[in-house]
């Protein structure tokens, strides 16, 4: 006798099929998976998606669909948790498998208990809702609704689902108490264990049927029937592109750089694919590590998908946005030799994600490229459905330590991957040892393979924990002897040095590049520069000749600023200027950090003041890059402003020390062959001595006995320090873009809200600037207008542009509060 279905899980959408479609969408991407007991895990995974969602059948929660009557009745995830709880255990009974894995049921309560929010501490928190009276008696009277006037159709649900025991559930969830019991015991067990066995298993484990959870849950929620399809990628496409793209190499670095690309790219061959997981590309800077990385990585899959049965996707993750567009735009190149037909390449195919960019998921159908519309788009985009995702450390590292419920999601897409780790000695050393734990879990526990690449290799693994792709690294170092390093460890005061590179400026015809540590520091030698050019010239200042990207142009040069007070459309721009040769002229750059690692721009000169001796190799890959001049010079510098060294404002003591401790045995000039290779080794020995790993340590332990509160405490940003955000009217297009952001604010609510503004992201984000600060902030920035009711979120409106903006050197909030802004 067919059963007319009735209860919802959505406004348009029927509780049985929400509950099948997100059990089968879990089975199927967990059998997608190469795992250990995938066909135990997968039918765990099937129970989860079909139970996640039980505690809908109340008609509570009807009503509130029905009705939008809220009240605590209404909630069903911790209900549902009990139920799946109790569900799993039984079946890992009946199959007589509890024994060896009894951490699934409890894995199945805190999966579906945080469905819809974030992971918590499991013992000091989650267990306590176990204890809490009022908790229980909601869960009683909804057990009692859902017998008294939906039992039936509950029932008849998941005897339609293909599970018939669900009344055995019902009756023995009666005993609530009993139930709480259990799993309060189990959840002792499974924290305590962990913690006593230092084994971040079970973390691991409840992260990855969270995320299948998630985003089986989400997809089905949004309409689609499942993830993309999967795209093949040629393994020897990068081969081809370099063919058609270079042809034979004849200069001397060209020549290097096919040899390096040969070398390392015959390795795939021999890899020992169960035992040798992670790998290390040890080359100096502007050796084309981004093509020979990308070329190992297809190659890698290939022979992967041949010998072990499946294909992993590549995640190919920098630490800075200011080469991931540059890199990018590479990979986009490579992959229009088998995919030009299309006017874009497809989102399933080449992903980008980061906070600047599109939310716009593109998708092969029928033959023609198709736009998904935007809730999806965001969905897929964030959930790296795609054979190649290129995104941040911050994207990756903060999805495998975390609590948050979004970032969680895209877990299993990691899981199963190739993960291509460039500039990698970009992670500070305080995490040395949890990067260290975490990846070599990823790859023993759930099939990956992960490929370092750096020209200044880190000590996170130690030697046989990893395979090196490149054996003769030296070689190549010797080889690309581009640069003479000159140390003055003299402190110099600031205003010493600005007329020092006035000087040069003047008189001589180099390009020169000077990287400085702080914001303040970096405006203040621009503006000085610029003034003293224009009086040298007999310009009027106001007469300055600024184009349109925020470049001044002299008669003989153009001067440049780069910082995080720019805005970041306006950075890019002169970025890809420089990087370009788009430059008629000498340029004189003048810029913090953000060009340090993997921006492929080169100058004749270079300043550095000074910083951990990594940073000094990556800046000095910026000067004479592509080997243009015999010897370029790069000039490391310690500068000081009235109170203290430059890099004592942003730096680690360690670090500084370290590298003070290997230049002081150095001569004042020093050639790139006989110095980079062995004073790196020697700066990280140090670093390792010298440095603490209680950080990792912490996190470590926290996440041993599933605290996932403390993931929070993980951060790859150094600095800790509050932030405003200020939006700059710079033109029309801005004002339009800020007015429908109040607009939105103003008008909508809860996730249409969040929807809304997620669409006009990359348009905010490219007109706003963050400062983060120390002490007082002087009214200058609080009276400026706030957007919408936002305290945090100013903006400056055109006509104040004068006042607070300059479009050269950025933010001009005046000499007042230099002090307090950090970079």
């Amino acid at each position: 006798m067919s059963h007319s279905f009735e209860l919802k899980s959505h406004p348009d959408k029927l509780l049985k099929e929400h509950l099948g479609n997100v059990g089968r969408l879990s089975r199927e991407i967990l059998e997608s998976k190469t795992i250990d007991d995938k066909e135990i895990f997968a039918e765990v995974a099937h129970l989860i998606g079909i139970l996640h969602d039980f505690g809908k059948a109340t008609t509570y929660f009807q009503n509130w669909l029905e009705n939008e009557k809220r009240t605590q009745y209404a909630q069903h995830s911790f209900l549902s948790s009990l139920v799946g709880y109790l569900v799993v255990r039984n079946f890992l009974s009946e199959i007589q498998k509890l024994g060896e894995f009894w951490y699934l049921p409890i894995i199945a309560w805190i999966v579906i208990n945080k469905h819809h929010s974030n992971l918590r501490d499991i013992l000091n928190e989650e267990a306590e809702k176990l204890k809490d009276k009022n908790e229980l008696e909601i869960v009683k009277e909804q057990l009692s609704d859902i017998f008294s006037n939906n039992r039936t159709e509950v029932e008849e649900i998941y005897r339609s689902l293909g599970y018939s025991d669900i009344s055995k559930t019902l009756n023995e969830i009666k005993n609530l108490e009993n139930v709480t019991q259990q799993i309060r015991k189990d959840i002792k067990k499974i924290c305590k264990k962990g913690f006593k066995d230092d084994d971040i298993k079970y973390y691991f484990l409840t992260l990855f049927f969270y995320s299948i959870l998630l985003d089986a849950d989400k997809l089905d929620a949004s309409g689609r029937w499942g993830p993309p399809e999967r795209r093949a990628i040629p393994s020897n496409i990068v081969d081809k592109y370099k063919k058609v793209k270079f042809g034979k190499p004849k200069a001397k670095l060209d020549i290097l750089r096919e040899n390096a690309y040969n070398e390392i790219t015959s390795k795939v061959s021999d890899i020992d694919l169960i035992h040798e997981r992670i790998f290390s590309i040890n080359l100096p800077t502007g050796c084309g590590k981004t093509l020979t990385g990308l070329s190992f990585a297809l190659k890698l899959r290939e022979r992967i998908k041949e010998t072990l049965g499946f294909t992993p996707k590549i995640i190919y993750s920098l630490p800075f946005l200011s080469i991931i567009d540059q890199n990018a735009k590479i990979i986009e190149d490579v992959l229009r030799f088998k995919y030009g037909k299309y006017k874009e390449i497809p989102s399933n195919l080449f992903l980008i994600h980061h906070h600047l960019a599109d939310i716009e998921y593109k998708e092969i159908k029928d033959g023609e490229l198709n736009i998904e519309e935007f809730n999806r788009s965001l969905l897929l985009t964030e959930g790296w459905h795609s054979e190649i995702v290129i995104t941040t450390f911050i994207q990756l590292f903060h999805s495998l330590v975390t609590n948050k419920n979004r970032a969680a999601r895209k877990f299993h897409n990691i899981a199963n991957s190739i993960l291509i780790l460039d500039e990698i000695q970009s992670i500070p050393h305080k995490y040395w040892l949890l990067i260290n734990r975490v990846l070599k879990h990823l790859a023993s526990n759930f099939n990956s393979w992960i490929i370092l690449m750096t020209a200044t290799k880190p000590l996170i693994f130690k030697d046989g924990e990893i395979k090196e792709l490149m054996i003769d690294t030296e070689k190549y170092f010797n080889a690309l002897n581009r640069v003479v390093f000159n140390f003055d460890l003299e402190v110099k005061n600031f205003d010493e040095f600005k007329n020092e590179i006035l000087n040069n400026v003047l008189h001589e015809d180099e390009d020169i590049l000077i990287v400085l540590n702080t914001i303040n520091s970096c405006k203040e030698l621009y503006e000085f520069i610029k003034d003293e050019i224009a009086i040298f010239y007999g310009i009027d200042k106001k007469d300055i000749k600024i184009d349109e990207d925020g470049i001044a142009n002299f008669p003989d040069f153009e001067l440049i600023n780069l910082s995080t007070h720019i805005l970041p459309s306006y950075r890019l721009k002169r970025i890809n200027r420089i990087k370009d040769g788009n430059m008629k002229k000498r340029k004189i750059i003048i810029t913090t950090q953000l060009v340090e690692a993997g921006v492929d721009i080169s100058a004749d000169v270079v300043y550095r003041d000074f910083a951990p001796l990594d940073c000094i190799v990556q800046t000095a890959g910026r000067c004479n890059r592509n080997n243009e001049k015999d010897k370029g010079r790069v000039k490391v510098i310690v500068l000081r402003d009235e109170r203290q060294k430059f890099h004592k404002y942003i730096y680690d003591s360690t670090l500084i020390n370290a590298t003070e401790d290997v230049i002081e045995k150095l001569g004042e000039a020093i050639e790139e062959k006989d110095f980079v290779l062995t004073s790196v080794k020697k700066y990280y020995e140090i670093v390792v001595e010298r440095g603490s790993d209680d950080d990792s340590e912490n996190l470590l332990k926290s996440i041993s006995k599933l605290d996932f509160s403390e993931t929070l405490e993980f951060s790859l940003i150094q600095e800790k320090l509050p932030t405003i955000s200020i939006f700059v009217e710079i033109d029309d297009f801005a004002e339009r873009i800020r007015k429908k952001m109040e607009e939105v604010l103003e008008s909508k609510k809860g996730f249409e809200r969040k929807l809304d503004i997620l669409k006009i992201r990359k348009e905010i984000n490219n007109y706003t600037v963050q400062i983060r600060y120390s002490g007082k902030i002087e009214d200058t920035v609080f009276n400026l207008n706030s957007i919408h009711d936002l305290e945090y979120y100013k903006y400056i409106k055109k006509s104040e542009l004068d006042e607070y903006y300059k479009i050269d050197s950025g933010l001009n909030l005046g000499e007042e509060l230099l002090k307090y802004i950090m970079l």
